[in-house]
């Protein structure tokens, strides 16, 4: 599907404004890409240095300074790889998400920390899981309505098959248990597959199946969190306070203001806000930069956004499309959600700022999708 006609599906019945135009070629691989990417890398390793360093010094600077120069090797591996090879192997590599997500749930390879089991633990190392399978879902269903064009158009055996995966690994997500998770994981692929043609009704269908779904499974205190927080945004409502670590997040935006008390000056850092230096790391950013700072590092997410949808839009074919499609949205969404927790938009969800929060396998997976999203603008022909 190109780009004009997903714009005709969203309503939108004229051509893009020229800015949005692919007028040059980007055959030699995307820079502002990359150096958008590596900045908000580098960043990340600062602002985590000092988001953490009352909590214990130097540990998780060097950790995610060694995590980001593995990063750094994974992106490369990701900029220099012909993205036909993870066609030809997803579903080996399916295979073995799938494996070792049960695994997870069921054997001491997953550890229980908070009655949940999110990690795989592989000896050296600890990777969640449910990121992996991200990546790999958009793999999947991009090299499936690439090979099945008409995949979209009505409701059959093929539409069947490519949707038994994606539930599979929303299940075993669920189960960890991780809701914020899993709900990325739905709304990615619900991206994919509108933007791969298919038709408005049967998301209808699927939403309301869904919705059942989740209202049957999800726990109480995720009902909780919820209900709390819509009842918080009614004017007038009196009857329920806002979670801790958002109420200190606001007091850090605050005391920021514009330009922000200094880097390595915030309060908060000192134990006040919890998780500091992983899904609250923006709030920091408010605290010690300022507004300013913060819009910085907006303004580099939109960049990237930018730049991938000029990107996305000159692929020479269905499969690059889509794949670039989903590793994008993967990256803006994550950014913007987490955002939104730290000003008070969305509750809590967990979800890290992908390059700036501590965490290996996000920042990995991250520098990742950048490679990928690097290597497809090399695959743009030259259209003067």
């Amino acid at each position: 599907m190109s780009f004009e006609l997903v714009l005709k599906r969203l309503g939108f019945k004229d051509r893009m404004p020229k800015f949005y135009h692919v007028d040059k070629v980007l055959g030699q691989g995307d820079e502002f890409l990359i150096v958008t990417a590596l900045t908000l890398t580098a960043f990340g390793v600062v602002m985590v240095y000092s988001a953490s360093y009352y909590v214990a010094e130097y540990h998780f600077f060097f950790r995610q300074l060694f995590i980001a120069m593995i990063g750094l090797v994974v992106m490369a591996f990701g900029m220099f790889t012909d993205p036909l090879i993870y066609r030809r192997w997803i579903k080996v590599g399916l295979l073995a998400i799938v494996i070792l997500m049960t695994l997870q749930l069921f054997t001491p390879i997953g550890p229980s920390i908070n009655n949940t089991r999110r990690w795989l633990n592989l000896g050296i190392v600890q990777v969640q899981s449910s990121e992996i399978a991200r990546c790999m879902l958009i793999v999947y269903i991009a090299r499936y309505m690439a090979d099945y064009p008409e995949i979209g158009r009505k409701f059959d055996r093929d539409l069947g098959y490519l949707m038994i995966t994606p539930i599979l690994l929303f299940a075993l997500t669920m189960m960890q248990p991780d809701l914020s998770s899993t709900m990325m994981l739905v709304f990615i692929v619900s991206v994919l597959l509108f933007l791969g043609g298919l038709r408005k009704r049967y998301f209808f269908f699927a939403f309301t199946v869904g919705a059942l779904i989740v209202k049957l499974i999800i726990k109480p205190y995720q009902m909780q969190r919820l209900t709390d927080f819509v009842y918080n945004l009614l004017p007038g409502y009196q009857g329920g306070e806002w979670p801790y670590q958002q109420t200190q997040g606001f007091i850090a935006l605050v005391r920021g203001g514009f330009m922000g008390g200094g880097l390595g000056q915030g309060c908060q850092t000192m134990r006040y806000l919890p998780e500091s230096h992983n899904d609250f790391i923006m709030a920091i950013v408010g605290e010690e930069l300022g507004w300013f700072g913060a819009t910085a590092v907006i303004l580099a997410f939109l960049i990237l956004l930018y730049r991938g949808v000029l990107i996305c839009k000159a692929q020479p074919d269905n499969f690059g499309f889509l794949l670039g499609a989903g590793l994008l949205c993967s990256l803006v969404m994550y950014a913007f959600v987490n955002i939104g927790v730290n000003v008070g938009l969305l509750p809590i969800t967990g979800l890290p700022l992908p390059f700036i929060s501590a965490g290996g396998t996000s920042l990995i997976l991250s520098l990742w999708s950048v490679g990928v999203l690097w290597r497809l603008s090399r695959r743009i022909k030259s259209n003067d």
